[in-house]
């Protein structure tokens, strides 16, 4: 075998170990993202229970008690979104 051929071969060799790196850690990040997706589901789900109720009330009852729990939803739910996009940043 000569050496053209032999650090042919290598090169190929390493090339297939990073294609297998690559695939783990993009099974991995599918794996975070969607446990980061669950975990943003149930505020999800409040604010949309909230802006539900909204549509189903009067002015003055929106004014007094709805409007600070959706207020409350919304923030939490954009903090969330937010960290969620923060450990992303630091994790590539």
């Amino acid at each position: 075998m000569d050496k053209e051929k032999f650090n042919r071969q290598k090169l190929e060799a390493q090339l297939e170990e990073l294609r297998i790196h690559v695939r783990e850690l993009l099974k991995k990040l599918e794996t975070a993202a969607g446990k980061e997706a669950e975990a943003l589901r149930p505020k999800l789900k409040a604010a949309q229970e909230r802006l539900y109720e909204l549509t189903q009330t009067s002015a003055e009852a929106w004014q007094a008690d709805l409007k600070p729990g959706l207020g409350k939803a919304w923030e939490e739910l954009h903090k969330s979104l937010s960290q969620a996009a923060a450990r992303f940043k630091t994790k590539q």
